[in-house]
């Protein structure tokens, strides 16, 4: 039976890694086009994704020179220029003054030292040493001064009267006419001087503001870079040539740019994806082992596996669809998470939040689809921890609602740097209504099939108005009493040591559904009539109380009732002695087997059967007890709760001490609430003479 149930897991896990292939394949070499232009095509060509047509490289090389031509050029203004200019002036003026201080140095020498160095004519020479040059350099550096304030090119760019001017880190805009060329400044400062005086003029004045061809060409690069590389887009679907037909310019254009988007793919690639993809499925499975060992969670369980395998295939299935037909935004991943979260619990509700986002956004490289996908799923898992009404069902829808919006926000805005798509946002809206509707509609199913419980269903499950608590208020009224009491009690433990309150109250409610078969031999139902195990041996009454757990369960089985019901209902008395029959048997017999007068177990395994237990032993107690007061009912419960604890009936659920204080603590207000004394009427008639005494059996104890 275990091989069996090892190869039925194996077989799940290899369908599943089948599964995740089939949904994502590894890329295939795409067919390869040799139609030309003006022949006849032998087959439809259909676009198989969307693609872009590319401008040629003659239609590029066009469109960059009309952006040459409609860019300024780019000058660059060298404020150090006249400093420099100035510094040769003066040097050459000390120069000057130097050779003629020298009364040995002939003229001719002069002239030559002075050519030399400086690279003037002799006509210039002769000017400056005839002349008084330091007036000569005054002037020059005012008149050069001016010029060079304005602004100084070797020579204006044609077809362009407005340029760009950059100094340091200041960019400005200037008309060209505002700057003079080379020709202009040396016109304007020679203006009425002598010649000589012009050629020391040409000698001298260079541009301050240079064309800069690196940065017009930068700056030409910078438009053209902005500007779209494409003429057109092809949509996935779309028939670019039609079989029979002859094939255009126009479509061959097409399928030229079709081509070129191919990605060359070899064996190697094909086998590398397969590989590495594989790898991160069995690196998940590895994820959700590991969680599983350390939470002890049984994910792997044969039904949990089932459970798994479905949701996931199913998921898997959609998933593929939505991202087939471009509506990735449909993906219910929500509802997914949803039945994670009431099957399992929060905990593995995201790991597999995680698992099923890494699925998709690591498979298909999409760092959008892997967001989306993890938000809706995170807030799935958050939002639907308290499920109790058909009213609390709006709160996932609209927490998801915004999630999914906030989420498409972001993606299209900041991820995919583009604008935002109200398509996906309406795609958004759509698939929390659908996942909380897939839920509402499905969750009564999924819980039929793999017998797990939500509060929705125990809620139904506790109304008392159902044929079968009708039948136990008529047929055993004390029974159905002694169950809501219990179930109050179990409710208030369970809430203050957290377990579920609603499991533990209706569990109460069906604890003791096995009584109906046989209500008169139960204390609780036997009111003004003989006790029938009287008549009985010991170990026949043994029988017929033990009994009623047997028949609960049955009874609860042909009900369906779920598993976790029948748990409390089959462990509510554990391994416990009938003490009042083994008293019994006792004054009729000394060497009795106490194992044959105790409930068959097994003992609680969870907060809600333990609870349930407890719950049923006090309050029978306390409705044994005369003359009851709050003291004796802290004892009881002292006494019998510990009683429980000590032999071992609470080993096997995660019950400490700290917690079976807290339910004393939560039991006694319900139980000094109903077993509060009360004013005995007969004696009080008794004393006013009004009636002889009588001998009732006292309330508290029916």
């Amino acid at each position: 039976m275990k091989l069996k149930i090892q190869h039925s897991k194996l077989i799940t896990f290899i369908g599943i890694i089948i599964l995740l292939n089939v949904i994502f394949p590894p890329p295939l070499v795409p067919r390869r086009f040799t139609m030309r232009e003006g022949e006849i095509a032998s087959s439809d060509v259909i676009a198989p994704y969307n693609f872009s047509i590319p401008k040629s490289t003659e239609e590029l090389a066009e469109e960059r020179a009309e952006i040459a031509k409609r860019v300024l050029p780019i000058f660059e203004l060298d404020n150090t220029v006249l400093k420099k200019v100035n510094k040769r002036i003066d040097d050459l003026k000390r120069t000057i003054d130097s050779l003629k201080a020298s009364r040995h140095v002939k003229r001719d020498s002069l002239m030559h030292v002075i050519q030399r160095d400086y690279a003037l004519d002799s006509d210039v020479v002769k000017y400056l040493l005839d002349n008084n040059t330091r007036l000569i350099f005054e002037k020059l550096m005012v008149h050069m001064g001016d010029v060079y304030a304005a602004g100084i090119v070797e020579t204006k760019p044609a077809g362009f009267r407005i340029i760009t001017i950059i100094s340091g880190d200041k960019e400005i805009v200037e008309s060209i006419d505002e700057l003079y060329s080379l020709a202009e400044a040396e016109s304007i400062v020679g203006s009425g001087q002598r010649r000589p005086y012009k050629q020391l003029i040409a000698n001298f004045l260079v541009p301050n503001v240079t064309y800069s061809k690196e940065k017009t060409e930068d700056r030409i690069d910078e438009v053209f870079a902005n500007r779209p590389k494409t003429k057109g887009e092809v949509l996935k679907g779309e028939l670019i040539v039609e079989k029979h037909k002859r094939v255009t310019a126009e479509a061959m254009e097409k399928i030229i740019a079709l081509q070129q988007t191919y990605v060359s793919i070899g064996t190697w690639e094909i086998l590398k994806t397969i590989v590495f993809r594989n790898l991160l499925y069995l690196s998940l499975l590895f994820l959700l082992y590991h969680f599983d060992k350390i939470t002890q969670s049984n994910l792997f369980g044969l039904k949990n596996i089932y459970f798994i395998a479905l949701l996931s295939a199913i998921y898997l299935i959609i998933g593929r669809i939505t991202y087939l037909t471009n509506t990735i935004y449909l993906l219910p991943v929500a509802f997914f998470i949803f039945l994670f979260a009431l099957y399992f619990n929060f905990s593995i509700a995201i790991i597999f939040t995680m698992v099923f986002a890494l699925l998709f956004g690591v498979t298909l490289n999409s760092t959008s689809i892997f967001t989306y996908l993890l938000v809706s799923g995170f807030v799935a898992a958050f939002s639907i921890q308290t499920i109790n009404s058909r009213l609390s069902l709006y709160r996932p829808l609209s927490y998801i609602t915004l999630a999914n919006i906030g989420a498409i926000i972001f993606i299209d805005l900041y991820l995919l740097k583009g604008r935002l798509n109200f398509i996906h946002i309406g795609e958004g809206v759509m698939n929390a209504i659908l996942a909380s509707l897939f839920f509402a509609l499905l969750l009564p199913l999924f819980e039929k099939v793999f017998d797990f419980t939500t509060d929705l269903t125990l809620l139904e499950l506790g109304n008392l108005n159902l044929p079968l608590f009708k039948e136990m208020a008529i047929e055993a009224p004390g029974t159905y009493h002694h169950s809501i009491v219990v179930g109050n009690l179990a409710e208030a433990g369970a809430r203050v040591i957290g377990a579920d309150p609603i499991l533990a109250r209706v569990g109460a409610y069906y604890h003791d559904i096995g009584k109906l078969k046989k209500p008169e031999y139960f204390i609780e139902n036997q009111i003004g009539v003989r006790n029938p195990h009287d008549a009985l041996k010991p170990q026949m009454s043994t029988l017929i109380i033990i009994s009623h757990v047997k028949d609960g369960i049955e009874m609860a089985k042909k009900m369906k009732l779920p598993r976790k019901l029948i748990d409390i209902l089959e462990q509510h008395h554990g391994t416990t002695t009938i003490q009042s029959i083994y008293q019994k048997a006792l004054h009729l017999a000394t060497d009795l087997n106490q194992d044959a007068f105790r409930y068959p177990g097994p003992i609680p395994t969870t907060k809600e059967s333990a609870l349930v237990m407890l719950a049923d032993s006090v309050e029978a107690a306390a409705r044994g007890e005369k003359n009851i007061t709050i003291t004796k009912l802290q004892k009881l419960l002292r006494d019998h709760i510990d009683k429980r604890f000590s032999e071992g009936q609470l080993d096997h659920c995660p019950i400490n001490r700290n917690d079976l204080e807290q339910i004393k603590t939560a039991f006694l207000p319900i139980l000094s609430g109903i077993f509060h004394p009360r004013i005995d009427f007969e004696k009080e008639k008794n004393k006013a003479g009004d009636l002889p005494p009588t001998n009732k059996v006292n309330d508290k104890q029916a």
